[in-house]
Order: C-alpha cells, then sequence, then structure tokens
C-alpha cells in the first residue's frame, strides 16, 4: 500500500487486551490522532516517557490504561521482539538509563522521541540517521522486522480497514507542542 501525502500508513492493527500489553516492548503512542501524538516504551508493563515535567520511569503500564480508557485516548501499542541476546531486566536498563540521560523534553534539547532513538539503536541496532519522528523510525523498524505486531485503544473511528493514517507533522510542530505544554505545567504552579 502507498503512502498517501502527509500521513504514514500503520497496517494490521489490532484490537488492545490488556494481558497481551503487560508483557514484552512496546513503542507506546499516546494521543495517535493528534499532531504531534507522544511516544513512550513499555517493557514488561513497565513505563519510560520523557515529558517536559521530566523522565518517568518503572511507571506502571495498568495505571496508564486506566487513564486511556477513562479519557479516551487514542492509543497504539506497536509490539517490538525481544532480541535474542538481551534479557527484560537488561532492556528495562537500557531503556531506564536513556530515558534518564534526558532532563527533560525541551525545545532544542529533547523530545519523546529521543531516549527511544536511543534505545532502539543500542538494542535493535538501528540505524538512525535521518530519524527525527516516530514516522521516520517505523519504516526502520519494519525493515528490520522487529515489529510483530500493533494494536490499538479508542482508534477505531478512525481506522480505515485494519490501519491507522498516522499524520506526518514538522519539528516546529514538536516545539509548539512542547510549549503549550510547559505553558499549563507553568501554570499549574501559579
Amino acid at each position: 500500500m502507498s503512502q498517501p501525502p502527509g500521513h504514514y500508513i500503520i497496517p494490521n492493527i489490532l484490537p488492545a487486551q490488556e494481558a497481551v500489553l503487560l508483557n514484552d516492548v512496546f513503542l507506546v503512542v499516546l494521543y495517535a490522532n493528534r499532531i504531534p501524538p507522544h511516544l513512550a516504551v513499555s517493557v514488561n508493563g513497565k513505563l519510560f516517557t520523557l515529558t517536559v515535567k521530566g523522565a518517568t520511569v518503572d511507571g506502571e503500564l495498568s495505571t496508564l490504561l486506566r487513564l486511556i480508557r477513562k479519557r479516551n485516548i487514542e492509543s497504539l501499542f506497536i509490539k517490538l521482539s525481544v532480541p535474542a541476546f538481551f534479557t527484560f531486566p537488561e532492556l528495562l536498563g537500557e531503556i531506564r538509563k536513556y530515558t534518564l540521560a534526558y532532563p527533560r523534553v525541551d525545545v532544542g534539547i529533547a523530545t519523546c522521541l529521543s531516549p527511544i532513538k536511543d534505545f532502539c539503536a543500542t538494542v535493535y541496532d538501528t540505524d538512525l540517521k535521518n530519524v527525527n519522528f516516530v514516522f521516520d523510525l517505523l519504516p526502520k523498524l519494519y525493515e528490520q522486522k522487529i515489529i510483530t505486531y500493533c494494536y490499538q485503544i479508542n482508534l477505531e473511528r478512525f481506522l480505515r480497514g485494519d490501519s491507522f493514517l498516522l499524520s506526518r507533522y514538522t519539528m516546529n510542530d514538536i516545539y509548539e507542542g512542547i510549549r503549550a505544554a510547559s505553558a499549563v505545567t507553568l501554570n499549574a504552579f501559579e
């Protein structure tokens, strides 16, 4: 299937079952229908993400799943294969290290993709030249046969058959999202 302009097609998406999501390694795309979406990684039910507030390591995916259902957050869970030469404790150590390597998401410092790129480069030996967005990373992971399944929650009305069209966006869109999230965070303290 050719990629429509302005979108990246993610095919073969299945409805998510919580029991499946709490195991293995997943790239999590939250607010998948927004520009830009937010990204996280889950390893055996532990959640890792970078936000304007800083790093979240060893969070509980089950807590996020409750929030996703409560707030109807459109979410994708992209299952990544587990490399034969890594144990789950080693994978947890790698994603923890890379998530904590950044102080927070900020313009010119890091995006939520930054620790995920580092993780993929180390764990999957993914070539990350010219990877600035999740829609740049996904084709490389598909090419390496690292993506095994894709699951969704709250995306039914946005699917075309069993595929999702992820909107392409720019670095400026990310920076605007960061500024907006930072403003909300700052206003909460006023």
